[in-house]
């Protein structure tokens, strides 16, 4: 019984080391139409066009590159 928990609290915090190791060696993205820096891309999908969340703005393509 024992043994199961500290299996599953192993488990536990060898995915949560994975996701902060994989957050740290994200890129930084930055948005190309206002400049700000974020781990996200800043456009969706809604219905059928791509959306800038930061402007609104309708766009053909992504705006997002990648901080040098």
């Amino acid at each position: 019984m024992k043994t199961n928990i500290l299996m599953k609290l192993a488990s536990a915090l060898t995915i949560m080391l994975a996701s902060v190791a994989f957050a740290a060696d994200s890129p930084t993205l930055v948005c190309g139409l206002t400049g700000k820096e974020s781990k996200e891309c800043c456009c969706e999908q809604k219905e059928v066009k791509l959306v800038c969340k930061h402007t609104g703005k309708v766009l053909d393509k992504c705006c997002c590159t990648t901080k040098e």
